[in-house]
C-alpha cells in the first residue's frame, strides 16, 4: 500500500465518522455544529427551529468534510481505469474548490463533496473493478444532490427520506472506500 492510498483510507474513515457524529447530533440545541446535510434533513422533516437561513454561514464541520473528501478521493489516483486522469482530477478538485467557494459565499460549495463522489463512483463503475462500491456512491451522491438542490425551505417528507437514505449510503460508501484503500 502506498502513502496516498493510506492517507485516502484514513481520510475516508474520518469522513464516515464525521458524518455519523453529525447524524447523532440531531438533538435539539440551538448552537451546535452539524453538517449541512443534517440541516437539509431537518428542514425537510419539518423541524420548526431550522430554516434555510440556518445554512448561511460556514460551519467548521462542513469545511472538515470537504477537506477529508478531498484527501480521500486521491487514494484512488491515478484513478480507476487510469486513463481517466482528467475525470479523476475533477473528482478530487470539486470538494477542494468547494472550500474557497463556501468561504466566499457563506452558502455555496458544499455540494462539491457529492459531485466529486459522483465522478469517482462513475469512474469505479466504468472500470468495473468494484461495481457495488460504484453503485453505492452514485446512489448516495444523486440522492443527496436532489435533496440539496430540492430543498426550498418548506418541509418535504419525500426529500427528507431521500436525504436520510442518501446520508446513510454516503456513510457506508466512505467506509467501503476506506476498506478498499487500506486493504
Amino acid at each position: 500500500m502506498d502513502v496516498v492510498s493510506w492517507v485516502g483510507g484514513i481520510a475516508a474513515i474520518v469522513a464516515a465518522a464525521t458524518l455519523l457524529v453529525g447524524a447523532a447530533g440531531m438533538a435539539p440545541r440551538k448552537h451546535r455544529a452539524r453538517p449541512w446535510l443534517v440541516v437539509l434533513f431537518e428542514i425537510n422533516a419539518g423541524r420548526r427551529d431550522v430554516s434555510r437561513q440556518t445554512l448561511r454561514g460556514v460551519e467548521p464541520v462542513d469545511v472538515v468534510l470537504l477537506l477529508v473528501a478531498g484527501a480521500a478521493y486521491p487514494g484512488f489516483w491515478p484513478g480507476p481505469g487510469a486513463n481517466h486522469l482528467v475525470w479523476m482530477t475533477l473528482a478530487i478538485a470539486q470538494p477542494l474548490l468547494g472550500i474557497p467557494l463556501l468561504l466566499a459565499t457563506r452558502l455555496f460549495g458544499r455540494s462539491g463533496l457529492m459531485g466529486g463522489a459522483l465522478v469517482l463512483s462513475i469512474l469505479v463503475l466504468v472500470d468495473g473493478t468494484w461495481t457495488a462500491t460504484g453503485w453505492l456512491g452514485v446512489t448516495a451522491s444523486l440522492l443527496l444532490l436532489v435533496g440539496d438542490f430540492g430543498t426550498t425551505g418548506r418541509p418535504s417528507r419525500l426529500l427528507a427520506v431521500l436525504l436520510a437514505v442518501g446520508y446513510g449510503a454516503l456513510v457506508a460508501w466512505f467506509g467501503w472506500i476506506a476498506v478498499l484503500l487500506l486493504a
